[in-house]
């Protein structure tokens, strides 16, 4: 008596077998994503009641379970433009919400996806600063060098940027900066001290930055009066530089008398 199966017999079974693994795959990646669902939820409600509070968008929120296992390999930055605040990702989860000032009407900051393209704790703009005489008195208090001439004798002086992260070869980044709860600067995200500190020690090179008019995490505007402005679409320009003075005309010399 034959015993051994039959081709058709063993094609059959390897079809089973397929199909049984594809559905343990799905069952997985199910249980996976149901996992991933629960997470974001128990981390999403204490970020709620956060921004629930009184006063909330002048704080800063810190998850401690999140950020002590946060590192380089498993965070993100989203900047909420419209919301005037950015929040630090950590596996998807919110691990930080802060308040940050980005760029004013004529200088907006672009939206777009970006990644930390170099990492300086102490540095200075050279676009934007003071323009200085030999004495030390301030000429030019707000100084673009792409537009404003440095006279004779006078001197440059960038603007301090601490704990600079540059996100783009254009100068835009992340800085300690002055941060009074609307845009305000030329472009860069301002943050305060503090915050600037501790994403300088968590990102690397490489950590992406989404700047949106609203953080995706989110999905929209979160908490009482959580809108500052309105949409930005200007797209930055580049002030024309100014001409050089030129100088005074020598008055011709007077023709004899008789």
């Amino acid at each position: 008596m034959n015993l051994r199966p039959s081709a058709a017999a063993l094609r059959l079974a390897l079809l089973l077998a397929v199909a049984a693994a594809s559905s343990g795959c799905a069952v997985f990646k199910d249980l996976g994503g149901s996992a991933e669902k629960r997470r974001a939820a128990k981390y999403r409600e204490p970020h709620t009641a956060f921004r629930s509070q009184a006063g909330w968008r002048k704080l800063t929120y810190r998850n401690a379970e999140l950020l002590a296992e946060a590192n380089d390999g498993n965070t993100a930055v989203e900047i909420s433009l419209r919301e005037q605040r950015g929040l630090l990702l950590v596996n998807g989860a919110i691990a930080m919400d802060f308040p940050v000032a980005t760029g004013r009407s004529s200088h907006p900051t672009p939206k777009g996806h970006y990644k930390i393209l170099h990492k300086q704790k102490e540095y200075a703009s050279n676009l934007y600063g003071r323009i200085v005489s030999e004495t030390g008195e301030t000429l030019v208090a707000d100084a673009d060098t792409r537009s404003d001439v440095v006279p004779p004798g006078a001197t440059f002086v960038g603007s301090r940027m601490p704990y600079w992260m540059r996100m783009s070869p254009t100068g835009v980044g992340m800085h300690v900066g002055y941060v009074p709860g609307r845009p305000a600067s030329h472009g860069c995200i301002r943050l305060k001290s503090d915050v600037a500190k501790e994403l300088f020690g968590i990102l690397g090179v490489g950590s992406p930055v989404v700047v949106e008019s609203f953080a995706p995490a989110l999905g929209g505007p979160v908490g009482v009066d959580s809108v500052v402005i309105g949409e930005v679409t200007a797209p930055p320009s580049r002030p024309r530089p100014k001409p050089a003075p030129s100088p005074s005309p020598t008055p011709a010399p007077e023709a004899p008398t008789a």
